[in-house]
């Protein structure tokens, strides 16, 4: 039986398109990682580490073979810097926006935390560069 999801699948793999991942160290956004670069797909990856972790990508790399890895590029930023956004964006298809932080308590604490998740709409206002197609992201009131 053919499911949309593999004919999803069969697609991604016969073109090949980029895609920004912001949060790409966290752990939604390295999963999109590995599962994009499997398919064929060239990701660009923006992080600054703030809740996501380089031990991510290193699993990520050990999932994946060298060729896949090769299409990966990854850029220490933050999605709060417009300027970063710009850089990244540029040739992208499709952006997968996951950077936020994961911890509400945290974010009500200390407001200056909370500022991920309060800019986040900014590079989705301001585009995904030009050519891109779509724009998806996961929200956290």
């Amino acid at each position: 039986m053919n499911t949309h999801y593999e004919a999803l699948k069969t697609t991604l793999k016969e073109n090949s398109q980029t895609w920004l991942i912001t949060g790409v160290a966290g752990f939604i956004g390295s999963n999109l990682l590995e599962v994009l670069l499997k398919h064929e797909q060239r990701v660009v990856g923006l992080d600054n580490f703030a809740t996501g972790h380089q031990r991510s990508l290193d699993e990520v790399r050990s999932l994946v073979t060298a060729a896949q890895w090769e299409r990966f590029n990854f850029i220490e930023g933050n999605i709060r810097n417009l300027n970063h956004y710009h850089k990244t964006s540029a040739g992208i298809d499709y952006v997968q926006h996951q950077a936020a932080l994961g911890s509400m308590p945290r974010s009500i604490q200390d407001l200056g935390h909370d500022e991920p998740n309060q800019y986040r709409r900014l590079p989705v206002h301001a585009g995904g560069g030009p050519g891109c197609e779509r724009q998806t992201h996961s929200v956290c009131p």
